[in-house]
């Protein structure tokens, strides 16, 4: 019957083990799966009891894969599961390496809320919706979420979606309706709710220098109407002008004395 003949310890790693069957190199091992499995120089080990050694120490290595993965940051089941299946685990090793984790109380999802939205709200401008997304890929259980959210949206305050919506806006140049549009729009891609989104922009003033505009509405007046004046002429070149202005978010008002002032009316 096949015999360990010799165990010993690797040379880069203390703490793993080279196993010989009959004179021969089996397989690296941990101590976990030497002192576990109670190996010995000298024991007999059929093929029934070098299955088990062989399993038991791929179980621990998809328990040290996950226990390295979780040592970066908070992962949930689902980001384990995840990572582990890339590793080529099957769902049965993987469970095991779940159940392992859990013992050991590494997983916790409503710790994991809790610190992914006390991180969110300290280091980025994101709002709630953001926030329910990165819950909901990591695998969160609905009323987890659905709670985290409320928790979300209840400490951030809207004076500071407030600052968030004022730098935004100060960082747009146009007519106060296109940069409203824009304040709006920035915050849905952030993740604002509309109610939120709503509130903040009606406490924004979106006036800006008289001057700076009517320069802004100069300037797009000529590159408007010198493209427009390759296919179009005369009063269908001046009302083209006209509304490809307008849904820029100029007023028709400033508009019309723009063109009046320019001298290209009906031209």
């Amino acid at each position: 019957m096949p015999t360990i003949t010799k165990i010993e310890v690797q040379k880069k790693n203390q703490e793993r083990f080279n196993l010989y069957i009959d004179g021969a190199f089996k397989e690296g091992i941990s101590m976990d799966t030497l002192v576990e499995l109670n190996l010995k120089k000298g024991d007999q080990v059929d093929e029934a009891r070098l299955e088990r050694i062989l399993e038991r120490e791929h179980q621990q290595q998809a328990n040290n894969d996950a226990i390295q993965y979780l040592s970066y940051r908070k992962r949930t089941r689902h980001e384990i599961s995840s990572h582990l299946a890339g590793k080529d685990y099957s769902e049965t090793v993987i469970a095991q390496a779940i159940a392992y984790c859990e013992r050991l109380r590494l997983i916790d999802h409503e710790d994991y809320v809790e610190s992914l939205k006390n991180t969110m709200l300290r280091t980025t401008d994101k709002g709630p919706e953001i926030f329910l997304q990165k819950l909901y890929k990591a695998g969160i259980e609905a009323p987890l979420i659905e709670a985290g959210v409320a928790r979300y949206k209840e400490e951030q305050s809207l004076e500071c979606v407030c600052q968030i919506a004022d730098k935004i806006k100060r960082q747009k140049k146009g007519p106060n309706a296109k940069v409203r549009q824009h304040v709006q729009q920035s915050l849905m891609q952030k993740g604002y709710h509309m109610d939120t989104i709503h509130s903040v922009v009606d406490m924004l003033d979106f006036e800006q220098d008289p001057e700076i505009i009517d320069n802004l509405l100069q300037r797009d007046l000529e590159k408007i109407y010198n493209k427009y004046q390759k296919r179009y002429s005369g009063h269908h070149l001046t009302m083209k002008t006209m509304e490809a202005l307008v849904r820029k978010g100029y007023t028709y008002d400033d508009v019309q004395r723009k063109i009046r002032e320019s001298g290209i009316e009906d031209a």
